[in-house]
């Protein structure tokens, strides 16, 4: 049975959304390293506003 490494990117909400383009350069430079994201996660408050996103990343143990 393969056992995992995990990690959590969190991402906090700016004045204009959320900066992708961090995010995107985040998980091509982990994923050269053999990570993978697997989930997203967004929590909300009051109204449904989203103000931080997290992805959980996963590689085999080394």
């Amino acid at each position: 049975m393969a056992a995992w490494e995990y990690k959590v990117l969190k991402y906090k909400l700016r004045m204009k959304g959320f900066d992708y383009e961090q995010i995107e350069k985040d998980l091509n430079e982990l994923g050269a390293e053999g990570w993978e994201a697997f989930s997203t996660i967004a929590p909300s408050y009051g109204t449904g506003q989203a103000v931080e996103l997290a992805v959980a990343v996963k590689r085999p143990r080394l």
